[in-house]
């Protein structure tokens, strides 16, 4: 047993975690169901969805032999799953993302803002990935990321300047938006930095794939906790009722 978690920890971790934020957020569902917070619960489901059906790859061979998800993706572009998570994640994330904010957000000015990157941001990435679409089978999607990203930043930003600029300053600590906001936040600046790196993300250097790892596994764990405080703790914001 001990051998088996040192050898696939980061995998029961990472979805340990994920999974058991989005049931507590499931058995809060009732205290949120009126509030945008709602919407987050159905992102976490989806998340976690997209999370599991993500490894697929490691099923496409069973004691050696090829299943029939290894039948149906081999020579292909979805042999790996650099396209799924560039289109279920990174751009699921930024739209769902793009949304809540846009929902929790008043000012007029920053949800034109949220709107149009958004868009513009959907429009280069669609654009991109067809005059390159050679970069999902080595996985160099560092445009991709980093304006996925920056797109990310721009709503947290958005959301804390509307919130230190009004009267919300004074219960920000109570709303779960603030600690969505803050964790997503910190999150991006460990994860959009490392998307440079990705060129070192091969057997050559082990203590790269090693260090990257416990990165993304720290960050992940660190988020996805702070959802699970936040759902506990926090209380619905009143005028983000729907």
């Amino acid at each position: 047993m001990e051998a088996y978690f040192a050898k696939n920890y980061f995998y029961i971790l990472n979805e340990g975690v994920i999974i058991l934020a989005t049931i507590v957020g499931l058995l809060h569902f009732k205290k949120y169901k009126q509030a945008n917070t709602r919407y987050f619960i159905y992102f976490l489901v989806y998340v976690m969805i997209i999370e599991l059906l993500g490894y697929y790859p490691k099923f496409a061979y069973v004691d050696d032999r090829i299943t029939f998800i290894g039948k149906f993706v081999k020579d292909t572009i979805l042999e790996r799953n650099f396209l799924w998570y560039i289109i279920f994640w990174l751009l699921g994330s930024s739209i769902f993302l793009s949304f809540y904010f846009y929902r929790i957000i008043y000012n007029p000015i920053f949800k034109k803002i949220i709107k149009y990157s958004i868009v513009i941001f959907l429009m280069f990435s669609i654009l991109y990935s067809l005059i390159n679409y050679k970069v999902y089978y080595d996985d160099d999607l560092k445009l991709i990321w980093v304006f996925g990203g920056l797109q990310n930043i721009l709503c947290c930003v958005l959301y804390f300047v509307e919130v230190l600029l009004s009267d919300r300053i004074i219960r920000f600590y109570r709303t779960f938006e603030f600690y969505v906001a803050a964790v997503f936040f910190v999150w991006l600046l460990i994860r959009v930095p490392i998307t440079f790196y990705q060129m070192y993300f091969n057997t050559a250097d082990w203590n790269f794939i090693f260090l990257r790892r416990d990165i993304i596994l720290f960050s992940n764990v660190l988020m996805y906790l702070t959802f699970i405080f936040a759902f506990i703790f926090c209380k619905p914001d009143n005028e983000a009722f729907v």
